[in-house]
């Protein structure tokens, strides 16, 4: 924090950084009065010298650069898994860090749980990448670096949750026990529209043409936020191809008419208000809880509430749909994606093309 001297105005000033931002002092006239205002102010802005900067110093700075940039939902999923790591080595200085205390933060990693569970290697490799992103945040903004992350291997990925569908025949066997005329449309919703659940959650009675017997998908919605004491939030969807507005299947168009003549007598009723839940978004949890009990009732084995999804993508392929047709209909971002999460349910029409072309 060396004082300089402005050879222009023949006069002496000091400047040095607090958190990420340039102080500059006021010009003296002598280097010895500028050397005493710079003892004073950094007794008053209690400075830490960059080089002493702490993980937690700089993730202060890292979560004022993200915020604004990425939505509200990721900026506390990043907060969060950053977390893991500065609950160990938040006061270790950046350029300090040592292989022990690095190794520490992935035993923390190891023995954490969740509701008695333990955390997947998937989350617990997205955690490193936080971290990592920060070390490199701390590089380019103050020139701190530290490579003991890189001396580490990732988690090897368990293999992937098995996707499971169920058929229409099953569906229809679901529909018979649903007594609820919220979660049967829901459920009506999610194996022919193919929408994710957070797409589903956010529907507005707005959303609902019924003259045009469209269904506009232009948001999304999270009710297992962590955010401040939000009970829930709705955001923009997945990727921009999520936004998509597509004909309603007469079955659809029925249950959710049926469902608006139910809910629209009641005083409160608007077309802003939620399909799923009216006032607010019913919670995921409560979802996951009826879905489950109402598998049982049916006799069938409980998939997960995104295996709708899979289900009606495995619906349309069965019925001959076309990978672009698929894409669209589900908003993937391009129809290399479909291809890459459905391609085993095509092999039946490979198989009539090797057919063909052997009777020629």
């Amino acid at each position: 924090m060396p004082v300089y001297k402005d050879s222009r105005r023949n006069t002496f000033y000091y400047s040095f950084s607090v958190n990420g931002k340039r102080v500059r002092s006021k010009d003296f006239k002598t280097k010895t009065a500028a050397t005493k205002a710079l003892a004073k102010a950094v007794l008053d802005t209690d400075y830490v010298a960059v080089e002493d900067y702490t993980f937690n110093q700089v993730a202060e700075q890292f979560y004022k650069d993200r915020e604004g940039k990425i939505k509200l939902q990721s900026f506390g999923k990043m907060k969060t898994r950053l977390q893991h790591f500065l609950d160990v080595v938040g006061n270790v200085r950046v350029d300090k860090l040592t292989v022990k205390q690095y190794q520490t933060a992935l035993d923390h990693l190891d023995s954490y749980t969740c509701r008695g569970k333990s955390l997947s290697n998937v989350y617990k490799n997205k955690c490193i990448r936080t971290f990592k992103q920060l070390c490199e945040f701390a590089r380019k903004r103050y020139d701190l670096v530290t490579n003991i992350p890189d001396k580490f291997d990732n988690y090897r990925n368990e293999d992937k949750k098995e996707m499971k569908f169920i058929t229409l025949d099953q569906f229809n066997q679901l529909m018979e026990v649903v007594d609820d005329e919220a979660y049967r449309t829901l459920f009506i919703v999610l194996f022919y529209m193919g929408c994710r659940i957070g797409e589903a959650s956010a529907l507005t009675w707005e959303d609902v043409n019924f003259e045009e017997n469209t269904l506009s998908i232009n948001k999304t919605v999270t009710t297992k936020t962590k955010v401040a004491d939000e009970i829930y939030m709705v955001s923009t969807p997945k990727t921009k191809s999520s936004i998509r507005t597509l004909p309603m299947p007469q079955i659809v168009s029925n249950a959710l008419l049926s469902l608006r003549d139910k809910v629209s007598g009641h005083p409160l009723y608007s077309p802003s208000r939620f399909v799923f839940g009216f006032d607010r978004p019913i919670p995921e949890n409560t979802i996951q809880t009826r879905k489950n009990r109402y598998f049982a009732a049916a006799g069938l084995e409980p998939i997960r509430l995104h295996d709708f999804r899979h289900s009606c993508a495995s619906f349309l392929i069965n019925n001959g749909a076309t990978p672009l047709l698929v894409s669209k209909w589900l908003g993937h971002a391009n129809v290399s994606m479909t291809l890459n999460t459905y391609s085993h349910l095509w092999k039946s029409e490979l198989s009539e093309i090797v057919n063909v072309i052997d009777q020629m």
